[in-house]
Formats: structure tokens, C-alpha cells, sequence
């Protein structure tokens, strides 16, 4: 069974690596060169803030003695951010396990940490964890959102079967009819065939559908969808 999580060379994961040092940005290209991950480098938190306004990222390896700014409060910034705000990040020091940063860290929205000296090994099993769980994330958002699409495409069915029929039901009464409609029969049935568009219009729209804000973006709102985007 072919892992579609993993990284592989035809899929690599997408890694930041942040440090302020260049000569530690050239050890970790040296040490992931040959390896399923394509890496984007920056030597400061700005650049790690640019790069994660710029691209989605599927795991970022961030040091936390950053000068100005550190890893940690870049990573509360990235957070914050709309493209990497659940991107599994991972810290790195040179600082003994157990000092402050680690719980700050964590609190801050790492996952996990690296102290120098490292074995390249463990680094790199941590950096598939990163990009599988970026994966796995991203796989049971899909499933999330196609469900949501079916319920909300059965919904519209539903909502849409209504006026048709309607329509259908004063349409063929006109046609059987001896006399000339009147105003208020084509009235009528002009009101089911507006009621029929206004369904249509929604289902088109559904590729930029707007989700409930209450189920974190899970559930679709029909009704948000159809309306014209608010141009201030």
C-alpha cells in the first residue's frame, strides 16, 4: 500500500529551517541534501514571517536564539498568520533541556524540540513526523470538506424540488387551460422560476463557499455562499 504521507522524492515535504547563523543554514542543507525534503531557508524571524506569508509550509525547523526577535515569538507570530497558523513546528537550542524555553515554546505553538548536539538521525525521523502530520491534517480537512459539499449538495436538492415542482405543476395547468392566462398566473409562475435561480445561483457558487464560522470552518453555509462578495 503506497504511504501518501510520508515524504518521498516524488512528493518532498516542504521544510523551513530558520537560524541566524549561515553556517549552520549550510550544515542542515549539507546534512537533508539527497533527502525527500525540498527546504526554504531564513536567518531571521522577519525572513521566517515573509517566507510564511509567501508559501505553505509542511513542517518548520526554527531556532530559538534568534537576535531581535527569537523563535519564540516568531512562532506566536506565524500562528497568527492565515497560511501557517497549524504547520507542526519543532525548535532547536543549544540550551540544556528542562530551562524555560521549552515550556515557552511549546506554549507558543511548537510541538516538539531538537538540543545541539543533535543525531542526524533523530532529525530526520522528526522532520517526516512534521511533514506527516501536515499531511494527515490536511487529508481529514479534505474528507471534512467533501462531506460537508454532500450534505450540502442534497440540501440544495431538496430546497430545489420544491419550486420546480411548482413551477411544473402551474406550467401545465396554463398549457391545459381554454383562456389566456392572466397577469397573476404568469406572476405566479414567474415567482417560482426567480425561487428556482436563486437555488442555482447558490450551487454555483459553492466553489467559493464561506464556512460556519462556529464549526471552525468545517460546515458549509449555503445561504453566505450565495450571497455577492462585500465590496467596501
Amino acid at each position: 500500500m503506497v504511504d501518501l504521507y510520508t515524504p518521498s522524492p516524488e512528493r518532498p515535504g516542504r521544510i523551513l529551517i530558520v537560524d541566524d547563523l549561515a553556517e549552520n543554514l549550510k550544515v542542515h542543507a549539507r546534512e537533508l541534501r539527497g533527502q525527500p525534503f525540498q527546504t526554504t531557508l531564513a536567518q531571521s524571524g522577519a525572513e521566517a514571517l515573509e517566507a510564511c506569508a509567501r508559501e505553505v509550509f509542511e513542517g518548520i525547523l526554527m531556532d530559538v536564539s534568534l537576535p531581535g526577535m527569537d523563535g519564540i515569538e516568531t512562532c506566536r507570530r506565524i500562528r497568527q498568520g492565515p497560511l501557517n497558523a497549524a504547520t507542526p513546528l519543532i525548535f532547536i537550542s543549544a540550551v540544556r533541556i528542562g530551562e524555560d524555553w521549552v515550556k515557552s515554546g511549546i506554549e507558543s505553538g511548537g510541538i516538539d524540540y531538537l538540543t545541539k548536539p543533535y543525531v542526524l538521525s533523530e532529525l530526520l525521523v522528526k522532520l517526516r513526523m512534521l511533514v506527516r502530520l501536515s499531511r494527515q491534517r490536511e487529508a481529514a480537512l479534505a474528507g471534512e470538506r467533501n462531506r460537508a459539499l454532500l450534505e450540502v449538495a442534497g440540501g440544495a436538492a431538496h430546497e430545489l424540488a420544491q419550486p420546480l415542482s411548482a413551477a411544473q405543476i402551474q406550467l401545465d395547468r396554463l398549457i391545459h387551460a381554454r383562456t389566456a392566462p392572466s397577469v397573476q398566473d404568469l406572476e405566479d409562475l414567474r415567482a417560482c422560476l426567480e425561487e428556482t435561480s436563486q437555488v442555482l445561483r447558490k450551487i454555483q457558487n459553492l466553489h467559493t463557499y464561506i464556512t460556519k464560522p462556529y464549526a471552525s470552518g468545517r460546515i458549509l453555509d449555503l445561504d453566505l455562499s450565495s450571497r455577492p462578495p462585500f465590496r467596501g
